[in-house]
């Protein structure tokens, strides 16, 4: 497991002090690595993307974001930006921030990536990719977390737009956090009347996320009706994952997201 990775070699530096380094503790401590996935498929349309590409370059230019950073165990976090719809695209390769210069270097590299991937909404192939990534990269964090942008249900392998209960993100989710990880997260952004909160979509978004995708220590999901709410959403959401510690609000919406999930399951038996 990563966690016991770290605690050795955080062990080993306190006996041993920084000049006796060895070459078992190559890869770099922070306190969380964290893959931010950005659904990129066919119904997310130009203006859409690129709004919530400057949310998230936004977020990393925000002293709040930049504080809880430097305030962590280690002071640092290591981020992956990820497009994603039938395949996966790294539209900003894994970063090490610790400061205000290097959370903004982040953002320009945010600021700057094109949009990769497209087609279906691959939820599932994403979190079985992060389970690798998080294990092949140069870091050992305390906590790892799959944060997902999504406006559909997974497409795909089973999964269809109008049911919640998709198996295969379940298993993708449990794989990867028993290959490591700690939680995946969400926001989800309203698709017409196809995915959403709002009466009459066809998948409540917080019902297939309750049921099918979120999970882990201190997991949560939040909505976003529109783009404006997402520069919002985004902002806060990173804050609570550097600190990990969920919001009573969150933990309100997660257990309405349960509640649907049981009501739908109750109505299936």
């Amino acid at each position: 497991m990563k966690m016991t990775k770290l605690s050795v070699m955080l062990a080993g530096l306190m006996m041993l002090g920084i000049s006796g380094l060895s070459s078992t503790a190559e890869a770099i401590p922070v306190d969380l690595e964290l893959i931010l996935a950005t659904d990129t498929s066919g119904s997310v349309d130009g203006a859409d993307f690129a709004l919530r590409r400057s949310g998230t370059e936004a977020a990393f230019r925000d002293p709040a974001v930049i504080a809880a950073i430097e305030a962590g165990l280690i002071g640092s976090i290591a981020v992956t930006l990820w497009d994603f719809g039938d395949g996966v695209g790294v539209a900003v390769d894994w970063m090490l921030i610790t400061d205000a210069t290097s959370a903004n270097a982040f953002a320009d590299a945010v600021a700057a990536a094109g949009r990769l991937d497209g087609g279906g909404d691959g939820q599932a192939n994403m979190l079985r990719q992060a389970a690798i990534a998080i294990n092949a990269n140069n870091y050992e964090g305390i906590r790892n977390v799959v944060d997902i942008v999504s406006e559909g249900v997974q497409s795909g392998e089973g999964c269809n737009f109008d049911n919640p209960d998709c198996q295969a993100t379940r298993d993708a989710r449990d794989a990867f956090l028993a290959a490591g990880g700690t939680a995946v997260n969400a926001i989800w952004m309203r698709d017409r009347d196809f995915f959403g909160i709002h009466a009459g979509a066809t998948v409540n978004a917080l019902e297939y996320g309750a049921l099918s995708v979120i999970g882990g220590t201190n997991a949560f999901q939040v909505f976003a009706e529109t783009n404006d709410d997402f520069v919002n959403a985004i902002d806060d959401k990173i804050i609570r994952e550097v600190r990990d510690t969920p919001e009573p609000s969150s933990l309100l919406m997660f257990g309405a997201g349960l509640a649907m999930a049981g009501a739908w399951i109750r109505r299936r038996r």
